[in-house]
């Protein structure tokens, strides 16, 4: 059986979307479809690295993936038909990161996707890590003054926006980050593999990015941690990272640190906080639900490394 695969052009974009995420339920869809499109038309998406396979110029699978800043590409997991393997696309995809120079590609699986496991790891050499665990907190439940006496709570911390500062924030703010990594739970595989230089930029390149929004986190006036945060189109903000050094870990200030994350949410009239964390990050995990977050989502990750594991 003869299979062609090719990437798509501009007019078969949105055919090829709707084949990739096919399994999705209608709204997901529409969402998840309007926000690549979105990209496309932005001109930050690629269509190179989009790929289809078409047998008798009938499709019978896609792979949708994006490389991105930190030199790492962003797979979903292929959709096939018709009994065709996933495999066909792991040589086009290896030369689609060697032309790149990416140094890994993470593969995320939906809740309810079927595919063959066997096939992703055996032969395409992908190793799941984890599953990446989707929260939300509801802002709206928490009237202005509760969010304001949660902040008073914090009083312990002080979080200094990086735009209170006008020379070398961004190494600084670098460095700190880097210190937040040592012994991280949340996918410390990913941590190793990416300058938190490259990191921080990926971080600046979604959505809307606000310096006042990334704050240095300090306690008796020495930086022990940062809060990251996003703002998104209509009614969400997100907790993009929060990380404290390791020898303050254990007291309790992250629980302080998502507290703040929500007065400031409160503050901006945001609907919902969202963020994301290693389901295996048991600790981080139980901060969130604590204060109440839920789980929304789940996504399995999968990882080939194509480079040697190296640190800033």
């Amino acid at each position: 059986m003869t299979v062609e695969i090719s990437n798509p052009n501009a007019k078969e974009l949105e055919e090829t979307l709707r084949f990739a995420f096919e399994y999705l339920p209608d709204n997901e869809l529409t969402a998840r479809m309007n926000s690549i499109l979105e990209q496309y038309r932005s001109g930050t998406l690629r269509l190179d690295g989009i790929f289809q396979a078409k047998r008798h110029h009938q499709r019978v699978g896609v792979l949708f993936s994006q490389l991105r800043i930190d030199r790492t590409v962003l797979s979903w997991v292929p959709v096939m038909r018709d009994g065709f393997s996933m495999a066909l696309f792991f040589e086009p995809l290896q030369q689609f990161c060697t032309k790149n120079n990416a140094i890994a590609i993470l593969a995320l699986s939906d809740i309810g996707q079927q595919f063959d496991e066997t096939t992703l790891t055996s032969v395409g050499k992908f190793e799941l890590l984890s599953d990446l665990i989707y929260l939300v907190f509801p802002v709206a439940k928490k009237t202005a003054d509760e969010t304001t006496k949660d902040s008073d709570a914090t009083a312990e911390l002080q979080f200094i926006p990086m735009s209170h500062f006008s020379e070398d924030v961004f190494d600084q703010m670098e460095e700190l980050v880097h210190a937040t990594y040592q012994n991280t739970r949340d996918f410390p595989q990913l941590m190793r593999i990416t300058p938190v230089k490259k990191v921080l930029q990926l971080y600046q390149s979604g959505q809307i990015f606000l310096p006042e929004l990334w704050f240095f986190v300090r306690k008796e006036n020495r930086n022990i941690g940062v809060l990251l945060m996003t703002d998104q189109p209509e009614e969400q903000i997100e907790l993009t990272y929060m990380g404290l050094i390791e020898e303050v870990r254990g007291f309790g200030l992250s629980k302080e640190v998502v507290q703040y994350a929500q007065h400031i949410a409160g503050i901006r009239q945001r609907s919902f906080l969202l963020t994301s964390v290693d389901e295996q990050n048991v600790a981080a995990l139980r901060t969130y639900l604590s204060q109440g977050f839920s789980a929304w989502d789940r996504k399995s990750v999968y990882a080939k490394f194509l480079k040697p594991e190296h640190h800033k």
